[in-house]
Formats: structure tokens, sequence, C-alpha cells
């Protein structure tokens, strides 16, 4: 019901926004001055205990998904209310390792260290992390400590930066500074290539001041600019990291 909600709230604007299922797609909609929207679903949960459901939401366009949400489900254990702190399961393997044949990228935000580590062993292909930030400078569980940021960065795949107030710090409201600390340290930690924004503004309510919607994330960027970044360095943190992976996962072959 929701992806048939999307598509045709799609098809009531379609001369200023459509529905990107490749790389490719999204440039194209950039060159005819469109809004690109990439479908993703957010806790495995989302396909029961039916292994066939994730190909039948790739085929509708699903373009990546995270394995959990706040609490363990029938595919891995959750960063949170994971008191056993279970991994991935069995169905869990199998549902990653389908994910990888059909070209769907693996989500680890949400997920706890145990599913993490687990699915970088199992997943052939780069996995990313959609929404989350550093544990060395806010410790949270949704957080990833320095350890986790290297591992995935000898994976290929990217970490986006959340601007949930809460995950940036706890002691005080959090700040643009603070968002571009933590977006700093994980480049420095894993490398320009494997750093994005994530921002969540679809499932948050505090930001920092000033990060209140989309629309105010170039401060981001021209803060990055005023320490040294190049204009390659932004391009790569604001998407093109993102669609690397993304391209990688829908072109091989899964192993």
């Amino acid at each position: 019901q929701l992806l048939n909600e999307i598509e045709r709230m799609v098809a009531m604007n379609c001369t200023a926004v459509d529905i990107a299922y490749t790389p490719a797609d999204l440039y194209r909609l950039k060159r005819e001055g469109k809004k690109a929207i990439m479908l993703g679903i957010e806790n495995g949960y989302a396909i029961g205990k039916d292994l066939t459901n994730v190909e039948r939401f790739r085929n509708r366009g699903v373009v990546y998904m995270t394995l959990c949400h706040n609490g363990n489900n029938d595919i891995c254990g959750s960063a949170r209310y994971n008191d056993e702190y279970i991994g991935v399961t069995p169905f869990g393997e199998q549902v990653i390792r389908e994910m990888n044949r059909i070209g769907m990228m693996v989500d680890l935000s949400h997920a706890g260290e145990q599913t993490f580590y687990d699915t970088l062993d199992i997943s052939s292909k780069p996995v990313v992390c959609s929404h989350s930030s550093s544990r060395a400078l806010c410790d949270h569980p949704r957080n990833l400590t320095d350890e986790q940021l290297k591992a995935i960065a000898r994976k290929g795949g990217v970490v986006q930066v959340c601007l949930y107030s809460g995950f940036l710090r706890t002691d005080a409201p959090a700040t643009i500074c603070d968002a571009i600390e933590h977006l700093h340290h994980m480049v420095n930690i894993m490398g320009i290539e494997h750093v994005g924004i994530g921002t969540d503004f679809d499932g948050i309510e505090v930001t920092p001041a000033g990060l209140e919607n989309i629309s105010k994330i170039g401060v981001i960027f021209d803060e990055m600019s005023s320490r040294g970044y190049t204009d390659d360095q932004i391009e790569k943190v604001a998407g093109k990291n993102f669609l690397r992976v993304f391209n990688d996962v829908t072109s091989l072959t899964a192993k």
C-alpha cells in the first residue's frame, strides 16, 4: 500500500518528480530538472518469513532495506532492545544472500554489533549504513564504533551521518558544528570515499538548529568548504559515494 501510494503521488506530480530505480535514472532526472525518489524499506520485518518477498520488493523498485529497526526480528538482532546480543539468524543469512543476488543494498543502520559483523562476513557486496553517526563522539548504541567504521570501509561500503540531535551529542542540544565534527571524524577514520549524509529527516523531530529540513543542507557543504574540503570531496559526501555502492550492488553478480 505504501509503495502504491508513493507511485500514485509521483504520477500526480510527474512534471516535477520521478522514481529512480538506478543511479543512471537519478542523473537523468537531475538533467531533466526533476527530483528523484529512491524507494527503500526500513525494517526487514516487512518481508515476514517469506524469502520470495525480497525479490518481489526489488521488482517493485525497492533499492535498499534495513535488516531491522528498534527491536529484533526474524532476520537479526537490533542495536536497541537486544539484551541477548542476537546477530544474524539462519533466515537472516538467506535474506542477505538473496539481497546480494537480486541487487538490493543491505542497510545496517539500526543493526546490533553482532548483526553488523555477521553481515559483513555473509555479504558478497558492499553495505551501507544510511543514517548512523560516530559512537566515539556520542556514545549511543545506534552509532558506530571506530572499528565498525573501519570494517565497513574495508568492505567498500558507506556510512551516512544521521542528523538526529540525540545521535550527535547527549549533554546539550546539538549544533551544525556537531554534525560537521561527526562527518569529519568519520572521514578521518574511513576515508572520504566512504562517508555520506543520511539526515533521517523523515524519521526525527529534533535536529541541530539551522538544519531543520533538506532545504538547509547546503549549510553543511558551505561549512565543509570553509574547512578545506574540495568540491570533488564534497560531491562524494553529498551523494556520489552512496551512488557508487548502489551501482556496485546492482551491477555485480553475487558470489
